[in-house]
């Protein structure tokens, strides 16, 4: 679980360029896998804040991408890190959440500004400036029911897995590709 407050805290230095210098800046792709992650823990742990994150880091990752595919792709990268962290959080069975919440709600990403036309001013004073004009606000649509979509969703993934793991055909070891080389362990 300390694991996922470290993430929150060093996706947020990597987004506001404070390991510029002393790391590899992440592509457009990690940032927004990372982005997601945070979503995800923050909605998984039904932070206080989650809405307006969702708005921001879908703001980033919009006006960031160079090209409608770029966008296609960073969107789901994000979308993809979001469900990831949410079941990461729910499969621990919400532990820690206080931690998680305490540290979500901090975020220096809370200070970015957006403006109507797509544009997205970090706490840093970098303004990123989108490829095309778009209505921020159309990005995300506040939904109050979104943890409970999401419990539903990895309820029924969970269910549906261990029903498939019930109907697989059972290989035994000494039938599996890598019998050969048991005993090179020992």
């Amino acid at each position: 679980m300390i694991k996922k407050i470290i993430l929150i805290a060093v996706a947020g230095a990597f987004f506001f360029g404070e390991f510029a210098q002393a790391a590899k800046k992440p592509t457009y792709l990690e940032e927004a896998n990372a982005l997601g992650s945070i979503a995800g823990q923050g909605l998984a742990c039904r932070a206080k804040k989650y809405h307006k994150f969702e708005l921001i880091a879908r703001a980033i990752v919009v006006s960031r991408a160079k090209s409608d595919k770029m966008q296609q792709d960073g969107l789901r990268a994000f979308n993809e890190g979001k469900v990831n962290a949410f079941m990461d959080i729910e499969s621990e069975k919400f532990s820690n959440c206080d931690e998680v919440v305490y540290a979500f709600n901090r975020q220096k990403i809370f200070e970015t500004v957006l403006y109507r036309n797509g544009k997205v001013k970090l706490p840093d004073g970098t303004m990123i400036i989108p490829r095309k004009e778009y209505d921020v606000s159309k990005l995300y649509k506040r939904d109050p029911q979104a943890f409970y979509k999401a419990d539903e969703a990895y309820k029924n993934a969970v269910t549906e897995a261990v029903k498939n793991s019930k109907n697989q055909k059972m290989i035994k070891l000494e039938d599996a590709n890598y019998a050969d080389f048991a005993n090179q362990f020992e």
